[in-house]
């Protein structure tokens, strides 16, 4: 009856909502082989594991108690909880008439939850306030400005696992598993791939995980009409079906294959393409890589066009505390139409003092393929203040 009453009180008093990501970076450079050691989610990311609250005392941060309220109390074994806020200030320069533009705002704030009914059988909520740091407009950002219209609850569902490897089933809204799956949500591969912020779908999503392989397919669907503005995807309005499939060798290298196919009321989406990552231990050094093909049809007009994302990133982890990382992204919606294509820089600078504390430096410039004043490159700057419960 407890749990039943705090799972009532869970989904009315969740706080705060961003992304529910993880950071790719730490499989196999934190001596972690698989992302599901550290995160509750069968794929990686949101509310971590106290393994994962381990690593980020004992091998990630300088030191510290990574438990939950830093160990000051510890939850009953059925329940586990968390909290992310993200305080950010960044400079955009997109080339427009009113850049740069200079803002400082709460990037993420979000609280999690995770109640087992039993050694198998689990809800997990997460929800909140949507971020906003664009005016009164059109825009999806300028449309909730009010407390109650920026309440969000982007993930939450029942899951089926009777243990840390073997089969899993679960149901509710979250992002299928595919790609690198960053934190960050402005990435090419996440961007134009159907994961933008705020897009996650309701599905039925089943998979197997072992330490040395995993495989996950998802059936999803946009959140229901009727559902209020704030709980509705803001890009992706698309049904269909997505697979993932990863193989890892000596805990030091990955390769995965992906497809996802989407049908809109307007157009339909088909992409596919791998991920993989290599990890040198003698240099602290972890390459990462996405590519995926996009094909983009409109029934009605019988026509259509193939577009091209791309990650390639080396992520550097100096000492203990420290990472390091550069990244070269391209993205081109038609690949027939010449120099039309975008190229991006990134430069990121994380610094982990304390369990619980993070702070990073990014910085972006993006290239497009003509130059032109109708299409100008781009420059992006951003500090951020992490922490977590």
């Amino acid at each position: 009856m407890r749990r039943l009453l705090f799972c009532a009180v869970a989904g009315w008093l969740i706080l705060l909502s961003g992304r529910a990501f993880a950071y790719p970076q730490f499989q196999f450079s934190s001596g972690t082989g698989r992302c599901s050691q550290c995160h509750y989610d069968p794929a990686g990311g949101g509310l971590i594991t106290s393994w994962g609250r381990d690593e980020s005392g004992d091998t990630i941060s300088l030191g510290g108690d990574g438990a939950f309220l830093h160990g000051a109390w510890t939850p009953p074994s059925w329940l586990a909880l968390g909290a992310s806020v993200r305080l950010a200030l960044l400079e955009n320069n997109s080339g427009g008439p009113a850049a740069p533009e200079v803002a400082f705002f709460p990037m993420q704030a979000d609280a999690y939850a995770r109640v087992a009914f039993t050694d198998a059988l689990s809800l997990y909520v997460q929800g909140g306030f949507r971020g906003d740091t664009r005016p009164s407009d059109s825009s999806i950002g300028g449309q909730f400005k009010t407390l109650a219209g920026r309440l969000d609850t982007n993930e939450h569902y029942l899951m089926w696992k009777p243990s840390g490897t073997g089969p899993y089933v679960r149901a509710g809204r979250f992002f299928a598993p595919y790609g690198l799956r960053f934190v960050e949500h402005i990435f090419f591969v996440q961007r134009y791939t159907g994961y933008n912020l705020y897009d996650e779908t309701y599905n039925l999503s089943a998979g197997w995980v072992e330490d040395e392989w995993e495989a996950h397919v998802t059936a999803f669907t946009p959140p229901p009409n009727s559902f209020p503005d704030s709980l509705q995807a803001v890009e992706t309005h698309e049904s269909g079906l997505a697979a993932y499939a990863e193989k890892r060798w000596n805990s030091m290298a990955m390769l995965g294959v992906q497809t996802r196919l989407g049908f809109g009321s307007e157009a339909n989406r088909f992409q596919g393409g791998a991920v993989g990552k290599l990890w040198l231990e003698k240099g602290r050094a972890l390459f990462m890589a996405e590519a995926d093909l996009i094909r983009l049809q409109v029934p009605a007009a019988s026509a259509g066009e193939t577009g091209m994302v791309s990650y390639l990133g080396l992520t550097i982890f100096p000492k203990r505390g420290w990472m390091v990382g550069v990244a070269h992204e391209f993205q081109q919606s038609d690949l027939s139409v010449r120099e039309t294509g975008r190229n991006a820089i990134d430069f990121e600078l994380n610094f982990f003092p304390w369990a619980h504390f993070e702070l990073l430096a990014f910085g972006r410039y993006q290239v497009t393929g003509t130059g032109g004043a109708g299409d100008p490159n781009a420059s992006l700057f951003m500090f951020q203040l992490h922490y977590y419960l």
